[in-house]
Parts: structure tokens; sequence; C-alpha cells
């Protein structure tokens, strides 16, 4: 048996759940925009470029701060190793031009990319950097 104060306890509590739910505001769900994607300008290091809003470059060296600010690259693509050079030196290069972008390195079978892509990021101070195994 319930006293008076727990009887008001309870109405009190059954009061505020009943305002709480009244005070939810309906859900409404946002406009899904279709917008326009910016182009994905690719700067390719080692790599035939494809696609034809992707430049092609043969050396590490020929990236500067000029090409960067003329082609605005959100991806710089390149082997994990080249003929002389590998992925940390490009990732280096590319912290040193303030690159913004995503360094893609290709690379073959791993037994984990991951740490591979942690111990580039750490190298080249935050660089984002991504892994993705060449089949």
């Amino acid at each position: 048996m319930q006293t008076g104060g727990q009887q008001q306890a309870a109405a009190a509590i059954k009061a505020q759940r009943a305002l709480a739910v009244r005070r939810r505001a309906p859900r409404v769900r946002p406009v899904e925009h279709v917008a326009e994607e910016e182009p994905q300008v690719a700067i390719v290091l080692g790599f035939e470029a494809l696609a034809s809003d992707a430049v092609a470059v043969d050396r590490p060296e020929n990236i500067d701060a000029a090409l960067l600010a003329r082609v605005q690259p959100k991806k710089v693509i390149c082997p994990m190793i080249g003929e002389d050079y590998d992925a940390l030196i490009v990732a280096t290069h590319l912290r040193a031009l303030n690159f913004a972008g995503t360094l893609v390195v290709v690379a073959p079978e791993l037994p984990n990319p991951r740490m591979v892509e942690r111990e580039i990021r750490n190298q080249a101070g935050g660089l984002r950097v991504s892994v993705v195994i060449k089949p």
C-alpha cells in the first residue's frame, strides 16, 4: 500500500513524462541536396595518368609549391617503393610543401597495411595517408 507522499510522487513523475513527450518537436528530416561534386584532381607519381583530371609526374622533386597551387590536387598517388624513392620520401616532401590533401600509397600485398599508414603518417608529421593494395 502506498502512502500519500508516494502517490503524489508517482503522479508527479507521470505528469513529467507526459510533459516531456509533449515538449518534443517532431523530427524533420533534412532535405538532401544534390550538389555537384568538385573534381577530384590528383597528382600521379610513378604511374601513367589515365584520368583526364590527373597530372603525371615522374619524380618527387618535380612536385613543388607552384604545381600544388596550380593544380590544387586532393590526392597524390605514389607507389610504396619506386626506383629511387619510396612513399616516406614523398610524404616528407609533401609535408614540407604544406600539402593538405591525402597521400595514396599503392602497395603490394601487405600483412598489415594500416601499420604502414600509421608509420608514414607519423614520420611525415600527420599527413593524411591511405594505403591501397594493388591486386
